[in-house]
């Protein structure tokens, strides 16, 4: 997601508990992307977290940990959820769900000053991580504010192929993040790299 956005002109922070797994990422991405010029700078959380709109993108097991220790930076921001709680079963994908109902809420609860919201869970990661491949996808964002989810909008629609689509508030997070499991079923089944597009919104 860092490699997308940095390759559609924004300015992107990638931040770790630990700096030098930051700088090792950005200096595989830049090495495998050389000709797209990103604009990638390592750094902790804390320093991720200085920036206008924070994506949480850890697993799912840390995400309220990870976002509650950085609470203070993260107030007043937009924090964006990109995190899906889902393990395997037998030989399938299954989703989990939190007792928050969903790993969204659970965030939200941990840094109430904040401004959050969801989106990006359903792009598949292999076209997502190569920039000669154009994504074509809807993205679902849901927020209970509307003028986050306004904004949040506006950051998907800047990378290319892809388009943002409100989806409510944060009640819809348990269905957005269930729903990831599915689709991974749909990929493993049919040997694919599938993606939503909702009809009829203009």
């Amino acid at each position: 997601m860092a490699a997308r956005f940095s390759s559609a002109g924004v300015e992107v922070v990638i931040g770790s508990r630990a700096p030098e797994r930051a700088a090792a990422a950005v200096r595989e991405l830049e090495r495998r992307w050389p000709s797209h010029h990103l604009a990638l700078v390592p750094g902790t959380n804390e320093a991720a977290a200085e920036a206008d709109v924070i994506v949480l993108a850890t697993p799912w097991e840390g995400a309220v940990s990870t976002a509650r220790d950085l609470a203070g930076p993260l107030s007043g921001k937009i924090v964006v959820s990109m995190v899906n709680a889902m393990c395997r079963w037998g030989d399938r994908f299954v989703p989990l769900l939190p007792p928050t109902g969903s790993v969204a809420v659970a965030v939200a609860g941990a840094i109430p000053g904040s401004r959050v919201a969801g989106a990006f869970h359903h792009l598949p990661a292999g076209p997502l991580g190569d920039l000669d491949h154009e994504l074509q996808a809807d993205v679902m964002v849901f927020s209970d504010r509307r003028a986050t989810t306004d904004e949040v909008i506006d950051l998907v629609n800047c990378v290319p192929g892809l388009r943002g689509v409100d989806v409510g508030g944060l009640g819809s997070a348990m269905a957005v993040e269930a729903l990831t499991a599915a689709l991974v079923e749909v990929n493993r089944r049919y040997k694919t790299h599938a993606s939503l597009r909702v009809t009829g919104v203009e």
